[in-house]
């Protein structure tokens, strides 16, 4: 597209806006409306500077993509993209943004009748939520292919027997400890027990009102045969109740606790042992700590063993795109054992393809190459959030709060 066509549709979109604030004046009704507009808006702007604005662009069709880069992955990524360009002469238009952004902009496309975005990046928690908006692939993949990622990742991306993603970059959690003052990590729920109250403020959980408490506790929950879908169920309460035990002996910095501030805790001796994703690993050995002081282990067992839960992005073709069949092109160069393990040492990004047997990089991610097979996913529904919401009020009463389980989540319905 051009900057003429760009200036057009931008046009259009803020013509849509101001029609429907003629009719919904609303500003409850109108904001996410505006949002979404002005999201496809700063996509336009980016993709145009992308291009030159129609100036000095390569010959042949353009992939616009929008992935949820940072500045200095997307360069990586470009760089990663160079070979599928020399092979099919297709260009890469790479746009970063977050993926709250890219998934509204998905909906501004789909209502607006025109697109822009050939493949987009959506978080695992939102593909529930834009599955209407995108292709099915279900004729893209071989049982080949489908060996690279965990067979969880496959059944999230599925609906109806229909494959509507491809997962991108996936992760999963482990625990990470500190070696040195922990030569035996916890291996199962009494041993974590017996650590916290050892060692009380060493034991560290993500507990900030956010999804990533969630992701904490739902290894607790499938290890004691709870639902994600049902805090009420008999395991959902089980493991709530083993973690109202081990509530007093948190690290007290744990009610607001994210990645970041948690990992920074556990770098600085703060924290002995907590739950995160593989970044964890390539931060603390970028600061001389692993592996000579931290590594990663397994997830502690609980009755019905352990868990850990996917993360990560999927990418999807939207309806609207303007070459779907150029995008499938590079869904398929993705999908190829070369590409995932390119992905994996260019970008840092521990996922697919394991690091080679007896390496460094082995020894730093051997918790997480455990738990592989022991992945699980968060339901890809559209009502999720909500579902995120309800858990995540649960978890702060029981762990902060000192209300027991059944009534927390009695609280909570």
């Amino acid at each position: 597209m051009d900057s003429a066509a760009a200036s057009a549709t931008i046009a259009d979109l803020i013509h849509s806006g101001a029609d429907t604030l003629t009719r919904k004046p609303s500003a409850q009704r109108v904001a996410p409306i505006l949002r979404r507009n002005l999201c496809v808006v700063l996509l336009w702007c980016l993709l145009c500077v992308a291009a030159g604005c129609g100036r000095g662009a390569p010959h042949g069709p353009s992939l616009n993509v929008a992935l949820a880069l940072f500045p200095e992955e997307a360069h990586r990524y470009q760089h990663f993209a160079a070979q599928f360009e020399h092979r099919t002469g297709l260009h890469l238009r790479l746009v970063a943004q977050s993926y709250v952004d890219i998934l509204h902009a998905l909906h501004a496309e789909a209502g607006g009748g025109r697109g822009m975005l050939d493949l987009v990046e959506l978080d695992l928690s939102m593909l529930g939520e834009a599955r209407p908006q995108v292709r099915a692939l279900d004729d893209l993949v071989t049982p080949a292919q489908r060996k690279l990622f965990p067979q969880a990742a496959w059944q999230t991306a599925t609906a109806d027997n229909r494959l509507f993603f491809i997962p991108h970059r996936l992760m999963w959690q482990a625990m990470i400890y500190n070696r040195v003052e922990v030569p035996k990590p916890p291996a199962t729920w009494d041993e974590l027990s017996a650590f916290v109250r050892d060692h009380p403020g060493k034991f560290a959980l993500k507990g900030a009102l956010y999804e990533g408490a969630v992701c904490d506790v739902m290894s607790f929950v499938w290890a004691a045969g709870g639902s994600e879908r049902d805090p009420e169920s008999p395991g959902s309460i089980a493991a709530l109740n083993f973690l109202d035990s081990l509530a007093p002996g948190l690290n007290p910095q744990s009610a607001v606790f994210r990645e970041m501030s948690v990992l920074e805790a556990q770098a600085r001796g703060q924290v002995w042992l907590h739950f995160n994703w593989p970044f964890a690993m390539s931060y603390l050995a970028a600061k001389g700590l692993a592996p000579q002081i931290e590594l990663s282990a397994p997830i502690p067992a609980g009755p019905h063993g352990t868990f850990s839960v996917l993360g990560g992005g999927y990418l999807a073709i939207p309806r609207s795109a303007p070459h779907p069949q150029a995008a499938r092109e590079f869904l398929r160069y993705l999908l190829t054992t070369s590409a995932q393990t390119r992905l994996s040492r260019e970008l840092g990004w521990y996922g697919s393809i394991a690091p080679p047997p007896g390496s460094e990089e082995a020894r730093l991610y051997d918790g997480f190459s455990a738990m592989r097979d022991h992945v699980r996913a968060r339901p890809p529904i559209a009502a999720y959030s909500a579902l995120s919401n309800r858990w995540q009020r649960i978890i702060h009463e029981v762990l902060f709060d000192a209300v027991q389980p059944a009534a927390a989540v009695a609280q909570q319905r």
